[in-house]
């Protein structure tokens, strides 16, 4: 069993490198997966699992570094700075519904943080 878990980490680690490849470089996702002999279905299935597990990891550092704090009842609404092309290369994409937020290397904890509990929250 353990020998299946680290093969899938493995795996997620080199798609993770092939999705951020995809997204820095500018060109439509179909238009990549062509360019690079990618079955388009097998990248967004691992481009599935590459979210998930980066979404599992930071709830999991964000329960350890934050105290249990009281959550406010209604909608809650956050300022997210959208950095300039020039600074800024897509780290990670996460996609629920009609809401995707992209989230960029260099971005602080407070921002991914404020992007994730909006997320989160219904509208």
């Amino acid at each position: 069993m353990q020998v299946q878990k680290l093969t899938h980490e493995v795996r997620l680690q080199k798609w993770s490198e092939i999705i951020r490849s995809c997204r820095n470089s500018g060109k439509p996702i179909q238009t990549w997966c062509s360019e690079n002999n990618i079955n388009l279905k097998t990248y967004y299935h691992w481009q599935k699992h590459v979210c998930q597990a980066a979404c599992r990891e930071l709830s999991l550092s964000q329960e350890a570094a934050t105290p249990s704090v009281p959550q406010p009842e209604g909608p809650v609404f956050a300022e997210l700075r959208q950095p300039t092309p020039q600074t800024g290369t897509i780290a990670l994409v996460i996609q629920r519904q009609d809401t995707q937020i992209h989230i960029y290397h260099g971005a602080d904890a407070a921002t991914v943080q404020a992007a994730l509990t909006a997320l989160n929250r219904p509208c």
